[in-house]
């Protein structure tokens, strides 16, 4: 008889209208099942249901359809294939036992709002009609007695609302009577007798028009039935939708285009969408329908459907059926599909939804549209860049910068979708980008919507689309329009962003990965920064200012700072040099000459490199990176530019060409330290990162004259005293440096990061400043020149308005009391000039706290120095003259950072000699001048008894006794003899220390001891 038939696991069709409510009263949001771990069903009986269970039987049947009604999706099913054995399974039951499952179970339970009910009962009878009235036809053959039109009735009867019933179970019962007439649908069993479709497709209108909040539904069970009909069949539908009235309704539109293609050539109803049954052709109307309006011009407004009355913040089914349709024709790339689309567009969302007198809720609908329309980009190719409409860019700016706003978080997840949409495939950035940051949208568009979109879409550059990315970044840029008097400032507002946008993509670049083409970078990237910092190559209409070409010179050194992450970064700088003219800097013949002699030497560096050996390279390549930014350097009008590339010279002639000069008997690596520290004094992050690698590659070439040069900067004072004697400058002097804030983030200036080393050593300054030896008296002084300063200002004031200052007792007068105007205009002016003047008179208070930071932030870049030098050259008898100094930073020095600074190079240094003893040869050592160093390192340990200190000594002390162990294993005899003497000092009360330092000597010697 019948048979159980293999379901599908699901509830609903793919595209299916969002269902309405069906709960009721749900305390939990999902079934406890849904929360456990999934496991295979528990196998349900599935033997034939009775008559009339009672007992286990009933509670059986009760407990079937109870779980049939669960909201989790695998016991609906679990159960459907149950009720459906048990009831056509086999032989199949009797009929008054089918009949009192359909009657008084599932077309009954249908009008049930509890839990899942109507999706499971639904699939039941999907598959119940399908066995009695479809291929098996088991009405005909077993169950007589249940027709179609008789089962058409259970369901009308049983869902047809009577009695006095509240408003949600009234509801109720019109969804019931919907799943049941879809369930005819999906049974398949309504075209073999072409009046069982006209009768359900009747009571479908009828209950569309009743009641319009269900309509959307009911289209949708039409559309799903298009799939079964054949073209006739198929005709007649469409008469009869345009008979009710609803082929003007978006369920209209959504019928019609399926019906179209799915039968091309099927004779359409003349209205309302003409004989080619297109409601594409005919846009405003399509509009119209789509938004749901009345149409005042249609004379029989009776063929106009009524509104739903209701707002579902959901999709409408008909704009996917609408927007695939230029999907596929935009995949099939259909001749002029850009313009319908956009036509389309413009018309049906533009001006429809995101008109200014809209709705929020149908610009809601037009964010979910275009939320759409970017999930799925790759299925509209080209014509995707026709959404980013004028209205739509307007809304979506205007309800994205105010967290207040009705439509904030859609416009919010559009912008989200988007760049989402762009991590998905990076080809659609060079679509979606130009739409944003031109056309209806905005050059500074991150600042007018409070956003990150385009700093985050710049990050999703890749190899392939960063030139047409950086083309479209230029254009706008290039020639701005406008008034006059708006023309000037938005050219150098879009030039300014121009800047920041190349330098944040290049900052997006992970320069370390070899496997990255980034040719992008310096085939096009920099030499559009270089061109607008210092050529006059590029067309810009207005022209470009000069603070312009200053922020450009700016954001290039920032980028090189970025790209030199290690030496093979030079070549960015050496070649970008040979991209461009400097014809837009003025420059006079002097320095015309050592231009082009610096760039004809830099170009014998950059051949030497070519054919020098691998060991070579490094000390060429550093010598290059040091000439291409000088040189740079010199075009920013540098004013010691020129001075630096003689030091150069001199450099390059000893120590590559290692010719000696006549001009100067300067020693060369004295004259590269003061030019790497003349760097690093400097708040630059770029000059920094340069003064590391050159002196890395340069360190093996350092004599100890050099070396003291850097320890020189460790014994200066962390005061404004110190800096001015460090620097030679006067006491009087002005300021060190000037800058613009407005460029400062974005600059080549290094901004120091408080939560790294430098931050900590920045944090302590304003709580030693008490500690200075002359605190006290620089406070008195800033206390006297104070009153001398309030006292001047007195005095001006007072000539100014014609007084004379008060002194203690006397009254105030009202001076201004018989002024005119004209007086008072002057007076106002005066003022002005006179603060003007006191806001330049510099703040002494400011001015120590801001020379002590610069000096503890220069000792740290020279320790950093320092820190190379011991790692690379440990074994060199250079380095061991590093370590008195380092402690005599440790004792001396007020910031706690440095000193720890200092104690973990030291102990760099030590594991770096351990490392290398076994290779390196240590016959160079002199023991005579390493036991003198051990006994300074020992006279250092007595003057501070710390335990820090103390620990920090006994590490240079075993370091320096390690490498004279090494080279003699004799001079043990001298190193003991040292460690004798300052214990027995120590012993009697000559001097502090601590006794660890002495326990730390006898742990060498028993570790040597057990070792030879």
């Amino acid at each position: 008889m019948g048979s159980k038939r293999k379901r599908a696991a699901h509830d609903t069709f793919a595209g299916a209208p969002a269902p309405k409510k069906q709960q009721k009263n749900v305390d939990k949001p999902a079934s406890k099942s849904s929360s456990k771990p999934a496991t295979d069903p528990t196998p349900l009986d599935t033997s034939p249901f009775i008559d009339n269970p009672k007992g286990a039987d009933l509670k059986r049947e009760v407990q079937l359809y109870d779980l049939l009604s669960s909201e989790d999706s695998s016991d609906r099913l679990n159960a459907a294939n149950a009720i459906v054995s048990g009831l056509l399974g086999g032989e199949g039951v009797a009929e008054p036992t089918l009949q009192r499952h359909l009657e008084r179970r599932l077309f009954r339970g249908l009008a049930s709002g509890r839990k899942g009910a109507r999706l499971g009962y639904s699939v039941v009878l999907s598959e119940l009609l399908a066995q009695l009235l479809g291929e098996k036809d088991l009405a005909a053959q077993k169950y007589k007695g249940l027709t179609f039109d008789k089962v058409l009735g259970f369901l009308v009867a049983k869902t047809k609302p009577e009695g006095d019933l509240s408003g949600q179970e009234e509801k109720d019962h019109f969804l019931g009577l919907l799943f049941g007439l879809q369930s005819f649908v999906r049974a398949k069993v309504l075209f073999e007798d072409e009046n069982r479709w006209d009768t359900v497709l009747g009571k479908l209108l009828e209950l569309a028009k009743k009641k319009p909040w269900i309509r959307e539904e009911c289209g949708w069970v039409i559309v799903e039935a298009l799939a079964q009909m054949d073209q006739s069949q198929a005709e007649g539908t469409l008469e009869s939708l345009h008979v009710s009235g609803l082929a003007l309704s978006p369920e209209g539109v959504g019928i019609w285009l399926t019906a179209k293609n799915r039968f091309p050539d099927m004779k359409f109803p003349t209205k309302p969408w003409g004989q080619s049954g297109n409601p594409l052709e005919h846009l405003k109307s399509l509009a119209k329908a789509l938004k749901e309006s009345s149409n005042e011009d249609e004379s029989d407004k009776t063929k106009q459907a009524k509104q739903t009355g209701n707002w579902n913040p959901q999709l409408h089914f008909v704009w996917k059926v609408v927007l695939a349709q230029y999907a596929a024709a935009a995949k099939e790339k259909k001749h002029g599909i850009r313009t319908e689309f956009e036509n389309f567009w413009k018309v049906a969302v533009d001006e429809n939804l995101f008109s200014a007198s809209a709705s929020r809720e149908r610009k809601f609908w037009g964010f979910l549209l275009f939320q759409h329309v970017l999930q799925d980009s790759a299925s509209y190719g080209k014509i995707l860049s026709s959404i980013f409409s004028h209205n739509l860019v307007r809304c979506l700016i205007n309800h994205v910068q105010e967290t207040d706003r009705f439509l904030n978080r859609a416009a919010d997840k559009s912008l989200k979708i988007l760049i989402r949409s762009v991590e998905i495939d990076p080809k659609l950035l060079v679509i979606i980008l130009p739409r944003i940051i031109g056309g209806y949208g905005t050059y500074n568009f991150d600042k007018v919507t409070k956003t990150k979109t385009v700093e985050k879409l710049l990050s999703l550059v890749d190899d392939e689309n960063a030139v047409p990315v950086i083309e479209v970044l230029l254009e706008p840029a290039l020639n701005v329009q406008g008034t006059e008097s708006e023309v000037a400032k938005e050219a150098e507002m879009r030039r300014q962003l121009l800047g920041d946008y190349l330098l944040n993509m290049i900052r997006k670049a992970n320069v370390s990965d070899e496997t990255k083409d980034l040719s992008w970078i310096s085939e096009r990237a920099l030499p559009l920064l270089a061109k607008v910092s210092y050529s006059q190559e590029l067309e810009f209409e207005p022209t470009l200012s000069d603070k312009t070409r200053t922020l450009f010179r700016n954001r290039l050194l920032s980028a090189f700072a970025h790209l030199l992450s290690d030496l093979k970064g030079y070549a960015y700088p050496c070649n970008l040099l040979q991209t461009f003219s400097p014809d837009a800097v003025e420059m006079d013949d002097g320095i015309i000459g050592a231009k082009d002699q610096a760039v004809s030497t830099l170009q014998k560096i950059l051949k030497k490199i070519e054919k020098s050996k691998p060991e070579k390279k490094a000390l060429l390549q550093a010598l290059a990176l040091l000439y291409s930014l000088v040189i740079f350097q010199l075009y920013n009008g540098e004013p010691e530019a020129v001075s630096i590339l003689d030091e150069l010279k001199l450099c390059y002639d000893k120590l590559i060409r290692h010719k000696d000069t006549n001009e100067s008997d300067a020693d060369a690596s004295e004259v590269l330290v003061e030019l790497l520290l003349s760097f690093i004094s400097k708040p630059s992050a770029l000059l920094r990162k340069v003064t590391q690698h050159v002196f890395g590659a340069f360190m093996s070439e350092m004599t100890a004259g050099g070396l003291k040069l850097m320890t020189d900067v460790l014994e200066s004072d962390e005061s404004l005293r110190g800096q001015q004697q460090l620097f030679d400058q006067e006491p009087e002097g002005g300021d060190l440096m000037e800058g613009d804030s407005d460029d400062e983030l974005d600059s080549d200036v290094e901004v120091i990061d408080m939560n790294g080393d430098e931050g900590h050593l920045n944090s302590h300054l304003a709580e030693e400043e008490s500690d200075d030896d002359d605190g006290d008296d620089e406070e008195d002084d800033e206390e006297d020149e104070d009153d001398e300063n309030a006292k001047k200002l007195d005095e001006a004031l007072a000539k100014a308005l014609g007084t004379h200052v008060l002194a203690e007792g006397d009254e105030e007068s009202d001076s201004d009391a018989d002024m005119t105007d004209s007086e008072m205009m002057a007076l106002d002016s005066k003022l002005v000039e006179i603060f003007s003047q006191r806001k330049k008179v510099p703040n002494k208070k400011q001015e120590q706290k801001d020379a002590k930071e610069t000096m503890v932030n220069f000792k740290s870049r020279v320790l950093d120095l320092m820190d190379i030098y011991v790692k690379k050259q440990a074994t060199n008898p250079l380095a061991f003259g590093l370590l008195l100094p380092l402690l005599q930073l440790i004792r001396t020095t007020k910031t706690k950072q440095l000193a720890e600074k200092a104690h973990n190079i030291l102990l760099a240094f030590s594991k770096a000699c351990r490392t290398a003893k076994k290779s390196e040869d240590a016959s160079t050592i002199n023991i005579s001048e390493e036991t003198k160093l051990l006994k300074a390192i020992h006279l250092e340990a007595s003057k501070d008894p710390s335990h820090m200190f103390a620990k920090a000594a006994s590490s240079a002390s075993l370091l320096v006794a390690s490498s004279m162990y090494r080279a003699d294993k004799a001079s043990v005899k001298k190193i003991a003899g040292v460690y004798r003497d300052s214990q027995v000092a120590w012993v009697s009360g000559e001097v502090k220390m601590q006794a660890a330092f002495f326990v730390e000597w006898v742990n060498w010697c028993q570790s040597h001891a057990s070792n030879s």
